[in-house]
């Protein structure tokens, strides 16, 4: 699909990366819609080019200058480079053909929906067209991105919800805020990938890991609003072990009391079915049903698709030997010794993120090559020192810190469950 340009991604301004404020100007008055400046760091993580096309009929009114526009986008992405995050480059149109004063009452080219300002930036950064994506909160967001060709989504923020209940507007997908259409935009990048692999290898599996991950995120945010500032942590290690699980990985995890029985309930929810029932394969139950007709059909009913997840606390024998022979503090370690292979990845849970059993166990799995992601509470303690991915739930105290781990990991294994068992 597309050319040999540059994957892109459009986006408005006000009401889609800041919260909708008229004729905003002022540096001091803008403020970052949640999430957006994390969205934006992850197009440009993946290589998209992030260009901002935004009406700016203010210049045409007299309230403000074309210099102020630039020092406001310039400040935007000062506050961007502190997460390592930029935008390549900021488009506007400083008239109005009503409403304008002098040099600036005019119908112009530049101004959405018209696709002027699309047109120079595609010139200026070599768009791949067939590639990219525009999403905005206003009509004249969706119709530009229509009238150049490119896919459109429409997010819920600034005048968004008002519009799609309105209806009248054709867009490709619609989504809560900025951050969740470009987990759909990067979702849909592997779906893509996947059916060239199909084409490519002629293997009809290269393509079945499919999933609307934002999907999910928007609802997990909406049960949970403190889980927002976790909410690309969460994405990424979701990403993290559906990559290991397609590779033939598999999961070891390890916690102390309330953590352990936590470590042994995303087990339950992994190794069976969780919210869908999991049909065995049509091949296993092929084989099943040859080696013993009256077992075999039994078997193929009752059994459920599997994640392999083994819980380190549950492992009483190799524990109770290992405490008596050795140490106590090394049993997990010893267990991601024993277990561990570089395909897998290791999920240690502490509240604290100081616990040292948990910590020795997570340096031996980065000896093994393994990856680590780390389930801690606000502060993250040592145990972020490890994490290929931190999540970071925003509490201190143990109880309640544990109270946001469970629709944490219940979001994990929804996501994985959706992408490897579509029954």
């Amino acid at each position: 699909m597309g050319g040999t340009g540059n994957k892109t991604v459009f986006l408005d301004r006000d009401g889609t990366i800041n919260i909708e404020k008229n004729y905003l100007f002022k540096t001091e008055d803008f403020e970052f819609i949640k999430g957006s400046d994390r969205a934006i760091k992850l197009l440009n993580d993946h290589g998209y080019k992030v260009i901002v096309i935004t009406n700016q009929a203010g210049v045409a009114r007299g309230f403000y200058s074309e210099k102020e526009v630039n020092k406001l986008h310039k400040y935007i992405n000062q506050k961007l480079e502190q997460i390592g995050a930029h935008i390549d480059g900021f488009y506007f149109c400083p008239h109005h053909p009503v409403a304008g004063i002098g040099f600036y009452k005019r119908i112009c080219n530049c101004r959405k929906p018209n696709t002027g300002l699309f047109e120079k930036a595609a010139r200026d950064f070599n768009v791949d067209i067939g590639h990219s994506y525009m999403i905005g909160d206003n009509i004249a967001d969706i119709q530009a991105g229509n009238n150049f060709g490119v896919r459109t989504i429409l997010v819920s923020t600034g005048y968004g919800k008002k519009l799609r209940d309105e209806g009248g507007v054709k867009y490709d997908y619609y989504t809560a805020n900025l951050l969740s259409a470009v987990e759909y935009i990067l979702e849909r990048d592997r779906e893509e990938s996947d059916t060239k692999a199909v084409t490519d290898t002629g293997n009809p599996d290269a393509g079945k890991y499919k999933i609307n991950a934002g999907r999910i995120l928007d609802e997990l945010e909406e049960r949970y609003p403190a889980l927002d500032s976790c909410r690309e942590d969460i994405y990424q290690s979701y990403c993290m072990l559906r990559d290991m699980y397609q590779n033939g990985g598999k999961l070891l995890i390890a916690g102390n009391g309330g953590s352990a029985a936590d470590a042994e309930h995303i087990v339950g929810e992994l190794m069976k079915g969780f919210v869908k029932k999991r049909k065995p394969e049509k091949e296993l139950c092929d084989k099943l049903c040859k080696i013993d007709k009256e077992y075999g059909k039994e078997l193929a009913e009752k059994l459920q698709g599997s994640l392999p997840a083994i819980a380190l606390s549950a492992q009483e024998a190799i524990a109770t030997a290992y405490l008596n022979d050795v140490d106590g503090q090394f049993i997990y370690a010893q267990m991601v010794n024993g277990y561990g292979k570089s395909e897998d990845v290791f999920l240690g849970i502490s509240t604290s993120g100081n616990s040292k059993n948990v910590l020795l166990a997570a340096v031996t799995a980065k000896a093994k090559g393994m990856k680590v992601i780390a389930l801690t509470g606000k502060d993250g303690g040592k145990l972020a020192e490890y994490g290929d991915v931190v999540i970071r739930v925003p509490e201190e105290e143990t109880f309640k810190i544990q109270e946001l781990h469970l629709p944490v990991y219940h979001g994990l294994c929804r996501m994985l469950e959706e992408t490897f068992f579509q029954k």
